[in-house]
Formats: structure tokens, C-alpha cells, sequence
């Protein structure tokens, strides 16, 4: 405990959207190991047979609480959460860069999960690199 009140007193804004970022990647590992299906198809994913099951639970679940957990650890093994905050931000701006661009190439605007994830994804990409400007 005493490390991360440390890591808090050291860099508040790294500290703050480090906790964030694994927060959501934990809860998102949660959601998608427990209930693969119901979850995907909100992200419009739906699977042929029981193994695409299995990668939703590999790859949206198990990816996302190893991610969770490395940010995490690099956090506490590097005294700083400023590269876990720096490494959670390539990631987050990558995949709403890559959903923006793809959003035009497969026309995929109207879908109901576009509409939520391209402005919730905007505004957790800007607040991880405002609080990157506040951590220098």
C-alpha cells in the first residue's frame, strides 16, 4: 500500500490515469471472461461455433487483464507510473486512431457501438494525454 501511496505523492496525474487504465483494463478482463457472448455482441461480435468463444475470452478478456496487470507492475517495478501512463496512452490513442480510420473504410458510423465508442474512446484519449502533459 505504502508503494502506491507513493507513486500517487511522486507523479499525481500519472498515478491518477495509471489506476484508470488498469481499472479499465481489469474490468474489461472481468466482463469477457465471465460473459464472452453477451459482451461481445454489444461490441458486435459474434462467434461460428464454442472456439471463437474461447478467443473472445482469450483476446478481449486475457489481453486486457495481462495489459491491466503489466501497466500495473511497471508502475511499482519503475518507482514512476509515467511510462505506465505513456504505454496505456500508445495504446488507447492506436486503437481510437485505428477505429476512426476503419470507422470510414468499413462504413461502420451508424452501428450502435460506433456511436458509443468513438466519443467515450475521444474523450479517454484526451484525458490520458492531458494528464501526460500534466505529468512532465
Amino acid at each position: 500500500m505504502e508503494t502506491i501511496k507513493a507513486l500517487f505523492a511522486d507523479n499525481f496525474p500519472a498515478a491518477f490515469a495509471t489506476a484508470c487504465l488498469c481499472a479499465y483494463f481489469f474490468g474489461m478482463a472481468v466482463v469477457f471472461i465471465l460473459k464472452p457472448l453477451k459482451n461481445a455482441e454489444s461490441f458486435s461480435i459474434k462467434p461460428v461455433d464454442n472456439a471463437g468463444k474461447t478467443e473472445i475470452r482469450v483476446y478481449y478478456g486475457g489481453i486486457s487483464g495481462a495489459l491491466g496487470g503489466f501497466l500495473l507492475y511497471l508502475a511499482i517495478a519503475t518507482g514512476t507510473a509515467y511510462y505506465s501512463l505513456v504505454g496505456g496512452m500508445f495504446f488507447a490513442t492506436t486503437v481510437f486512431v485505428t477505429r476512426t480510420i476503419f470507422l470510414f473504410v468499413d462504413k461502420g458510423w451508424k452501428c450502435p457501438y460506433t456511436k458509443l465508442a468513438i466519443p467515450a474512446e475521444g474523450a479517454f484519449v484526451i484525458a490520458l494525454w492531458t494528464c501526460y502533459f500534466l505529468a512532465k
